[in-house]
């Protein structure tokens, strides 16, 4: 019996399908799992592309870690440091949504440090011009 994922698990590669069937079932709605069951018993797959597929799968995780790892140019820091704003808030929002986590934190950080510089020396200036 065909459902409407039938067509879209054909699609998918070897890994996709062993990552979709092994991953957590929550993520996907049951006729796509059920679809996903049908296209990987369908490919009858030797136990040679099994382990092909699951290092594929390793590799991609690998190289999502890696991503996920890169740290922050200074070039993002010094501008983040002197001009801290919404945009480059979104810029991390950006990065985080393309896996690159550290980089999104540290964009934050950064952001938040000259934040909080500018209301700091707001404050000196304030307290100086009273006191003189």
């Amino acid at each position: 019996m065909e459902n409407e994922f039938d067509d879209v698990m054909r699609r998918r590669t070897d890994a996709d399908l062993i990552k979709i069937l092994t991953g957590p079932p929550d993520d996907y709605q049951p006729v796509a799992l059920e679809a996903a069951k049908r296209e990987f018993e369908r490919r009858n797959l030797s136990e040679v592309q099994i382990t092909t597929a699951e290092q594929e799968i390793i590799q991609e995780q690998e190289i999502d870690e890696a991503k996920a790892n890169i740290p922050l140019g200074i070039f993002f820091k010094i501008i983040a440091f002197i001009f801290p704003g919404i945009i480059l808030l979104m810029f991390a929002g950006i990065f985080k949504s393309d896996g690159y986590d550290r980089k999104a934190k540290e964009l934050v950080r950064w952001t938040l440090y000259g934040f909080g510089f500018y209301v700091g020396f707001i404050v000196l200036i304030n307290v100086l011009t009273r006191v003189l």
